[in-house]
């Protein structure tokens, strides 16, 4: 009975002590979850103060969201529909409409969260949703948080979330923003309320944006702006953009070397810690200078150039086109220190500078120089290698008012060369023969193209006029005979009985007299003694008194092709044969032919003003003509007098326009007699068989230029062909009265010249021999030319030969049908377009007087 009682005894204690174990575990259990909710407020009030989403700091950006302090033991009851207990204390300031500067309370029966960040300290027992929609679940997570969403019509989906084990508010929260972009969907804030859209159309939301170490780590869509110390933001952007979300974005500001993130928060943090590993010294970029010792600078350089732009092409990560973000940026070759100049980093100046190394040898020849033969295509040898002498000695002329040549040397530190260089022209070839090291030939060279260019030609159109005003006076009679044989005659003989009659004024009632015949038209028969058998019949006199008169020659109509800065000359005239004599030291006379030039020599030298298109034009001018001034009579033979008028000046016209020059005047005074033999000698009677006449003439000079510049060079050359072509036909059109006989040939020309900007006017095989000479000192052989292209250059040739130019027209000579077809194929000098504007009225269609 004892042992029984024992027992139960016993097993009372044992079940005392189980009861009791219980109870001390429950209360561990519930002081330990009242620790761990103070110790999540006492960490929540000590957050960050810069993102502030933690709560409990004063000023910080999220302490609105404040956690709780503490709770009783329904605090670990929430759950599927259950409730909190009322000893939660509501937030200081909750994610909710304000008024008046005060948070509004939320209600007791939802938890406390902050969305953005996910802070929840608050224990959830089970959260679990297995194959759930995103409808039922966001209508959850809003009866759960108080949270004001609005839910997109297009929100659709399924989920399925398990946790067995008790987790905190913001670790389901974080969850359910999960869910959301799994399905595609983010949550943006909008005011007091929360949009769930569609993470496609993030990028035209308002996102949160935050700024230096803190970004939540969430799933939810916001902005950073992360500024770069060293690394190149646009360098940085094409590297880590493939490592940014679907519908994020990374952009670049090049200026401020930052980059702007708009993407998850979870997925920022993950590219800024990325970003602070990749972003160290070394990457930023200094200038460098890197000499060159035994090559160009220049040469160096477009190789370099040549190499990175390769590498760009092959390597699409290696850099981009704004040269800012590159090892190696812009390379710039300094030719007067012969360095290399570039913009590098630490890793690309390592890079450059072996490069150079290996490209920067000294070649064997180098010691002793090197032959060079460079052909010249436009410039002239002789004159280029004179410039070039006096550049290599380092002589420059001081002056000009002396005729020796005045030269400064330059210091040896400012030598443009390495060693000696010796340049020697080759006429014939119009080639420079150079002797130098390939560096010095290789700047040389540069220097040779600058100088062997193009220059633009100016073809100068020209027209000499001289107008001549004329006064003249005269009194005399003029008889007139003709014989019926159609022999023209006049003149009387002594002792006539006509004659006679012919002075009788009583003879003029008559109507037999001379004046009477002459002024009744009536004729009167008079018989020459002497002469048997010839009767002069209708004999006619008239009374002269001249008048004034003008009129205008065209002296000449130079047409000149001119290049710039280069003199070209016309030139026509007359040379005079004049005896010259000699005195001897014997007493004997030495007797030599000399020659007189006299004419119109014409000097221009244009200088073309391209920016401009004006011209200036040197004009010398020159008209020299014989005298009628008498010679002294003991140099008759030996001497003739000449006249000259000259002008020199210089004038500026814009291209295609006319200048017109003048006053070159002289005047010419004459008396001719015209009489018959001794009749026109006696005293007053003599009137009567002679005639006086003064003349008394005003030359003026006048001069007309027209200047055109031909560039480019193929379109004006052949404008200028085919205005010639058309003017040459209107002239003879004009003279000949009928078409050009040589029609069909000139069309051809003027259809060759519509194509001269494919070649030139006459097809010339090998036209330039040397235009591939000068690639690498190679002398390339010349295209062999075939034997069509032979057989055309010598008809060509026969063709022109063929053609002769034909002595001017004679006034008064008339033209035969076979001499204007002659005329018509010679080379015709034509006139400007001002001779369309000056009427000359001395000659008639036929070239008659």
């Amino acid at each position: 009975m004892k042992k029984s009682r024992c027992c139960n005894l016993s097993l009372f204690l044992s079940l005392l002590v189980l009861l009791n174990l219980s109870l001390i575990s429950d209360g561990s259990a519930q002081s330990k979850f009242k620790k761990y909710q103070s110790r999540s407020s006492f960490d929540a009030g000590e957050g960050d103060s810069e993102g502030g989403d933690y709560g409990g700091g004063e000023g910080s950006e999220g302490s609105e969201y404040g956690a709780n302090e503490g709770g009783d033991e329904g605090g670990d009851s929430l759950g599927d529909g259950e409730e909190k207990s009322d000893s939660v204390p509501a937030p200081k300031n909750i994610f909710g409409r304000k008024e008046n500067n005060e948070a509004t309370p939320k209600a007791k029966e939802y938890v406390n969260l902050n969305p953005e960040t996910a802070f929840g300290p608050e224990v959830i027992t089970s959260f679990n949703f297995p194959n759930t929609s995103l409808t039922d679940l966001t209508q959850h997570m809003q009866k759960l948080t108080g949270l004001n969403l609005i839910l997109d019509k297009e929100l659709k989906g399924k989920i399925s979330i398990i946790a067995p084990s008790p987790i905190t508010v913001g670790d389901a929260w974080k969850a359910y923003l999960t869910a959301l972009s799994i399905n595609g969907y983010a949550l943006v804030n909008s005011g007091a309320f929360y949009q769930i859209v569609q993470s496609r159309d993030i990028r035209y939301a308002s996102t949160k944006i935050y700024s230096g170490n803190y970004t939540p780590d969430t799933e939810n869509y916001v902005m950073k702006i992360i500024p770069l110390k060293h690394i190149s933001s646009v360098e940085l952007t094409r590297q880590l953009r493939t490592f940014v979300s679907r519908y994020g974005r990374m952009t670049e500001i090049n200026q401020t070397n930052t980059v702007i993130v708009q993407d998850t928060g979870a997925n920022i943090n993950r590219l800024d810690r990325l970003i602070k590993l990749v972003d160290v010294p070394g990457h930023e970029r200094s200038l460098q200078i890197i000499p060159v010792k035994h090559s160009s600078a220049q040469e160096i350089a477009k190789l370099l150039e040549q190499i990175i732009k390769n590498d760009q092409k092959n390597n699409k990560f290696r850099r981009s086109g704004t040269g800012d973000d590159t090892a190696i940026g812009n390379i710039i070759a300094e030719s007067r220190t012969n360095s290399i100049i570039a913009m590098v980093n630490d890793s690309g100046e390592k890079e450059l500078r072996n490069l150079i190394a290996k490209l920067d040898v000294k070649l064997v020849s180098q010691s002793g120089g090197q032959i060079h033969v460079y052909y010249l295509n436009y410039g002239d040898s002789e004159t280029l290698s004179k410039t070039l002498s006096t550049l290599i000695n380092g002589m420059a002329p001081t002056g000009n008012d002396s005729k020796l040549a005045r030269f400064t040397k330059s210091s040896p530190e400012d030598t443009l060369f390495s060693g000696p260089v010796k340049i020697t022209s080759d006429k014939e070839n119009n080639a420079l023969v150079i002797t130098a090291s390939p560096t010095d030939y290789l700047t040389i060279q540069g220097v040779i193209k600058k100088l062997d260019v193009p220059k633009d030609q100016v073809y100068v159109e020209g027209m000499i006029l001289e107008t001549a005003v004329k006064k003249e006076t005269g009194m005399g009679i003029n008889i007139v005979g003709r014989y019926g044989t159609g022999v023209n005659t006049a003149g009387f003989t002594a002792g006539s009985n006509d004659l006679l009659s012919l002075l009788n004024p009583a003879g003029l009632p008559n109507a037999n007299g001379l004046y009477a015949g002459a002024g009744l038209g009536q004729s009167k028969a008079v018989t020459l003694p002497g002469m048997t058998g010839i009767r002069v019949n209708n004999i006619n006199a008239m009374i002269k008194a001249f008048g004034t008169d003008s009129n205008t020659n065209v002296l000449a109509t130079p047409q000149i092709l001119a290049t710039d800065n280069m003199q070209a000359v016309f030139e026509v005239g007359d040379k005079m044969p004049v005896m010259k004599k000699t005195a001897g030291t014997n007493g004997n006379d030495t007797t030599s032919v000399d020659y007189i030039q006299v004419g119109i020599t014409l000097k221009i030298t244009p200088h073309i003003n391209k920016a401009t298109r004006f011209i200036k034009l040197d004009i010398d001018q020159k008209i020299e003509d014989f005298s009628t001034v008498s010679v002294p009579a003991g140099v008759q033979d030996q001497a003739h007098a000449t006249t000259a008028r000259s002008a020199v000046t210089t004038v500026t016209v814009r291209d295609r326009d006319t200048v017109a020059m003048g006053g070159l005047m002289r005047d010419k005074l004459s008396e001719t007699i015209t009489k018959v033999p001794l009749l026109g000698d006696i005293p007053i009677l003599g009137w009567l068989f002679k005639d006086k006449k003064m003349e008394k003439i005003k030359m003026n000079v006048l001069f007309f230029f027209t200047p055109k510049i031909l560039s480019p060079y193929e379109e004006n050359v052949a404008k200028n062909v085919k205005d010639v072509l058309n003017r040459r036909s209107a002239h003879l059109k004009t003279i000949l009265g009928d078409d050009d006989p040589f029609g069909d040939e000139m069309k051809a020309m003027y259809d060759k010249a519509g194509k001269q900007q494919a070649g030139p006017l006459f097809d010339q095989s090998a036209a330039n021999p040397y235009s591939n000479q000068n690639v690498d000192d190679e002398n390339k052989p010349l295209a062999e030319e075939t034997e069509e292209e032979k057989a055309q250059e010598e008809a060509k040739k026969e063709d022109i030969e063929k053609i002769e130019p034909l002595d001017p027209l004679a006034p008064g000579e008339p033209l035969s049908k076979s001499e204007k077809s002659e005329r018509a194929a010679a080379p015709v000098t034509t006139v400007p377009s001002l001779e369309n504007e000056i009427i000359n009225d001395d000659f008639d269609v036929d070239g008659k007087l």
